[in-house]
């Protein structure tokens, strides 16, 4: 039965791994620290992903901390590892125009500037990865699935012609030199996105925060946490109790409910799931046209995204179960199935050689927040399923953050996560939305 945060009580230790594409297809190195934990760090951190490992770099880097990492399981265990590795620059759910609308175009600006220092990051452990995080460059296709959502997304490409001109519109007769489905009716290109091995950028990652200084604990999950009356922290694990000044919460869609009540409630963990095919056929792939350089993604409400992977397997994902223990049953990898036989007819009947799922963290508003809910806590949360390259820029704000540096003047690092209203009924509110939708 796959964890759950909205009701187990802790993530690990020694859980196995999702059994993904990338953990088969993965042959990295992982730091590990040895010997017993300490009794007192500097900064601990909790959560051992992408924005852990970055809070954990920069803190060791940067400011010259003892910093601790408590990872529940072994590294990358969560979505950092079970992600589709779309890196793409934004995150949350809110494109410029949106920004732009809520909060004036100088913040719209502001935050664009901030997605370019993530793929800056990005770039650095790309360089780090003795196999250059296996990239696929070419671009992310954004398509109308229906005729009647073309209009919608031309409007979106118009506005977006403001802050990326770069982009490209392609009509349903260009579109199908891309992509042969009938579900591709017109897309919006963005060519600075691209693919990676999500599991190889965690490990570089980790590396480099080893190499800092950084100690990296796996299969120590946090078990109980009492703040004393002088504002210290003291985190009781298997290993032993550690005490600091500073605690980052970095476990954002896998954060158990009990772990701190400042952050109870703020986000609402929802899975994405995943099949990947056999390799296809030369036939297979000259019939449905993708190639290897692009990242697709519809505009369902409730999406469907796709991938050719480097050895020619069709990697297609969506929404998935609404509870862990409803994870692994068949039925959602059938759905899952039956959608890209849908996309592409001519590979009906085609069998997942994998299946898994991973929780990502949805914020009320649809954007993450940076910030400190509690003296001497700090967190970064809510990225709402695209994260893979903003969260390498988070993790370094967040321990700028807790070292009391100014963060830039965006809405990222001014607000706290809204909390969701009756957020014991959260998830019957994500079952009307999913019935809704589909």
């Amino acid at each position: 039965m796959m964890y759950d945060p909205l009701h187990d009580s802790c993530p690990g230790p020694q859980q196995p791994p999702a059994p993904s594409y990338w953990q088969d297809h993965s042959h990295t190195s992982w730091p590990a620290t040895a010997g017993p934990l300490p009794n007192y760090a500097d900064v601990v951190i909790i959560g051992g992903g992408y924005t852990g490992l970055n809070a954990a770099l920069e803190l060791a880097e940067r400011y010259q901390q003892q910093v601790v990492v408590l990872e529940a399981n072994q590294l990358g265990w969560g979505c950092s590892s079970r992600n589709a590795g779309f890196a793409m620059p934004g995150t949350g759910r809110l494109g410029y125009a949106a920004w732009a609308q809520r909060f004036g175009e100088t913040t719209a600006r502001g935050i664009q500037a901030e997605y370019q220092q993530a793929f800056a990051r990005l770039a650095r452990h790309q360089a780090a990865c003795p196999e250059q995080l296996q990239t696929q460059p070419g671009g992310y296709l954004k398509i109308a699935h229906t005729a009647k959502a073309v209009a919608t997304l031309q409007q979106q490409y118009q506005q977006l012609q403001r802050f990326e001109p770069a982009t490209r519109w392609l009509n349903q007769t260009q579109l199908q030199d891309e992509i042969n489905s009938p579900h591709a009716h017109a897309a919006i290109h963005f060519p600075q996105s691209f693919g990676l091995n999500p599991l190889l950028l965690a490990a570089s990652v980790a590396r480099q925060a080893d190499q800092a200084g950084a100690q990296l604990y796996s299969h120590t999950p946090v078990q109980h946490w009492h703040t004393d009356p002088q504002q210290q922290h003291h985190l009781s694990t298997p290993a032993g109790t550690i005490r600091c000044a500073k605690v980052i919460i970095a476990s954002n869609g896998y954060s158990a409910q009990n772990l701190h009540p400042s952050v109870q409630g703020r986000t609402l963990p929802v899975l994405s799931s995943v099949v990947v095919t056999r390799p296809l056929t030369p036939t297979e792939l000259a019939t449905i046209k993708l190639t290897s350089q692009r990242l697709v993604m519809d505009t369902r409400a409730l999406k469907y995204y796709f991938r050719l992977l480097p050895d020619q397997r069709l990697l297609f994902g969506g929404r998935g179960a609404i509870t862990g223990k409803d994870a692994d049953k068949p039925r959602y990898r059938e759905h899952l199935l039956a959608a890209l036989a849908d996309t592409f007819s001519c590979l009906r009947g085609i069998q997942a050689e994998y299946f898994w799922s991973g929780w990502v963290s949805v914020a009320l508003d649809d954007y993450p927040r940076i910030y400190s809910p509690s003296p001497g806590v700090f967190t970064s949360m809510g990225y709402c399923g695209a994260g893979v390259t903003f969260t390498q820029l988070a993790g370094q704000r967040v321990a700028q953050l807790a070292m009391g540096a100014e963060l830039p003047a965006l809405p990222f690092y001014q607000s706290a996560l809204p909390r969701f209203p009756f957020a014991r009924f959260r998830r019957l509110g994500q079952r009307l939305y999913y019935y809704a939708h589909r």
